[in-house]
């Protein structure tokens, strides 16, 4: 697996399990990670450091 999918998931992982599955939301069509009252590029999963379970990646 590479290491940015596996970024990606550790942060996808830690969004769903600290902010719960019906406050996080892939919206495909607009490639936005949504949540809270806003969002980010779905991109941003990518990237170390996003979420505390990928800080230890930079």
């Amino acid at each position: 697996m590479l290491d940015e999918t596996r970024i990606a998931l550790q942060n996808y992982d830690w969004m769903i399990r600290n902010r719960g599955i019906d406050e996080v939301e892939l919206a495909w069509d607009s490639e936005t990670l949504v949540y809270g009252s806003g969002g980010v590029a779905i991109d941003t999963l990518c990237e170390p450091g996003f979420t505390p379970a990928t800080h230890e990646a930079k």
